[in-house]
């Protein structure tokens, strides 16, 4: 790659990275509302840091992301601990379906919730009242433990799984078996032995997840309007939504929203950087611990919560597609086929379908080139400037995909020579490559440090160019993972929302953004459609990368980054 390619690909980078944070602080300084003359002025940031509901909505962002982080953590540790250390059965399988879980898409999950225990017209609570001395609803779905258990059932417990079992299965496992021939039961072994030996990896992993968490917005929005629960990142949404929109308000939320975000993301560094977290040395055993007459019941309940998290919200998704109101069991008549019939011959539907696809299989590939090259740039080249290349790759993950989306908003509609682009689907894709940008090149620089620099010199000695060498020596050996980057980007696009939501219009908004229309308005059935569709593409594409990843030996890398 030469100098002024990759200093040109470093200019646009940086741009893409930086420019949108730029717009949300000048914008933060606008008090004129949209169209009118710019008027400059701090009445934004008062109206941030002296509104109560702002701040309340900051106190149930982080109430709200430390209850789910913690009980995920507690849970996840210890299903971790049981696929990675112990001889539960099929716990191949089971580490599987995590992976599954973890890719459901939050919006059709929190409708299968919705139907289970949505008040009186939830299955469940229909079922319960059944009961003697049973006359109200026990289980409330638009509530703040609502909103805990849906992310539970989605992401919280998923990621501590996929990031957890990889350390624990690099444990000395001699360390365990001392603990048992002491006398610990497993209980002890795990909280006294295992756990403070990987407290530093536990830590950064909750430092991760809470990062995640402070920047979800969908289950928020849906299950906490009806209740009033607001977090910061729909009090961002609700500013840009009303009428007319209060775009400097909502630059305003969204710098402070990034500020508070920082320290987490320091401290998780900083805990990277100063702990090791070696646990494989000359003397290393990996010898699994015998559960006993455990086994089967341990693989029970983990069954069951993983049917709770996979199957059963999307066998009551496909239930509710078919019904002629969402959740009402007794009409005379509760089933339709009409909601199928208007998704697959409607024009609505068919045409945010066509809109995911274009979506998602261009920003696939799209990604999949841009990814390899600034990986390829970053571990393989002494271009000066890669090290800030490298840097501009992480930062995204300090933007909230909401915010993401609001500050490309107004990027592309400040800058002339971007305008033309402005409601295309050219601007979607740039969306989801910014949403996955980290971990798309870092996956793919894993894998290109693994290939020895003798196979480059052999080829430049044979008269070969530096591209050349990249596309026919590089590439093909860095498949395997550039093609689980590519399905990752491809389940991505498929279930983004707070990405895209401020950046897709009627003619190039995907399933996704048009699933959270249906639902703010009511729409519950058609929404049931979209759901399933969006789960069945998102879910088999995270399949698919998880079996190619396997087997190319990805899984630890994956993990790790």
């Amino acid at each position: 790659m030469s100098v002024l390619w990759s200093s040109l690909l470093l200019l646009v980078v940086a741009f893409l990275v930086l420019s949108p944070l730029f717009m949300l602080l000048m914008n933060s300084f606008e008090t004129n509302r949209l169209g009118q003359a710019v008027q400059i002025g701090t009445d934004n940031w008062w109206r941030v840091f002296t509104g109560a509901r702002l701040g309340e909505a900051l106190v149930n962002t982080l109430s709200l992301s430390f209850a789910r982080q913690s009980l995920g953590m507690a849970i996840g540790v210890g299903i971790a601990w049981l696929i990675a250390r112990t001889n539960l059965p099929y716990r191949n399988l089971l580490e599987i379906g995590f992976w599954v879980a973890l890719f459901m898409p939050a919006l059709p999950v929190t409708l299968s919730w919705v139907l289970l225990a949505a008040g009186r017209s939830g299955l469940l609570n229909q079922l319960v009242m059944q009961l003697p001395f049973v006359d109200k609803p026990v289980f409330e779905v638009y509530s703040w433990w609502g909103i805990v258990w849906v992310h539970l059932m989605t992401s919280s417990i998923a990621i501590k799984v996929f990031l957890l079992a990889p350390a624990f299965r690099s444990l000395d496992s001699s360390l365990e078996e001392a603990a048992r021939a002491s006398g610990a039961s497993l209980f002890g072994t795990l909280t006294r032995i295992v756990i403070p030996i990987l407290a530093p990896v536990l830590l950064v992993v909750f430092l991760i997840s809470m990062v995640r968490s402070m920047q979800a917005f969908e289950v928020e929005l849906i299950l906490g309007a009806p209740k009033q629960i607001s977090v910061y990142s729909t009090v961002i949404f609700g500013a840009m939504t009303r009428e007319p929109p209060a775009q400097g308000l909502a630059s305003a939320l969204s710098i402070v929203f990034i500020v508070s975000i920082i320290p987490l993301v320091i401290a998780q560094q900083w805990f990277v950087g100063r702990h090791s977290y070696a646990s494989i040395s000359g003397k290393f055993h990996n010898r699994t611990l015998d559960l006993g007459k455990w086994r089967w019941p341990a693989f029970a309940a983990i069954s069951g919560l993983l049917a709770l998290m996979t199957i059963v919200p999307f066998v009551l998704l496909v239930i509710s597609t078919f019904m002629n109101m969402f959740g009402v069991f007794g009409m005379d008549n509760p089933w339709t086929l009409d909601n199928w019939d208007r998704a697959l011959f409607g024009g609505e539907i068919s045409q945010a379908l066509s809109n995911t696809l274009q979506l998602s299989i261009g920003a696939a590939l799209v990604g999949m080139v841009v990814f390899s090259v600034i990986a390829y740039i970053t571990a393989k080249r002494d271009f000066a400037g890669r090290h800030v290349l490298d840097f501009s790759t992480w930062l995204p993950t300090l933007i909230p995909g909401l915010v993401l989306s609001l500050g490309l908003l107004q990027v592309f509609t400040f800058f002339p020579f971007l305008r033309p682009l402005y409601g295309s689907m050219a601007v979607l894709i740039i969306a989801v490559l910014m949403g996955t940008m980290t971990i798309g090149t870092q996956i793919v620089k894993s894998a290109i440090g693994q290939v020895g620099r003798e196979l480059e010199e052999a080829a430049w000695v044979s008269g070969g160019s530096k591209f050349y060498t990249f596309s026919r020596i590089i590439l093909p050996l860095i498949a395997p993972s550039v093609a689980v980057v590519g399905l990752e980007i491809f389940a991505t696009a498929n279930a983004a929302v707070g990405l895209i939501v401020m950046l897709g219009t009627g003619a190039t908004q995907p399933l996704s953004v048009l699933q959270l229309t249906l639902l703010d308005s009511g729409r519950f059935e058609q929404a049931s459609v979209i759901g399933v569709i969006i789960t069945t593409l998102t879910v088999s594409a995270a399949i698919l990368a998880r079996t190619i990843g396997q087997r190319a030996g990805l899984g630890r890398q994956a993990a790790t980054t």
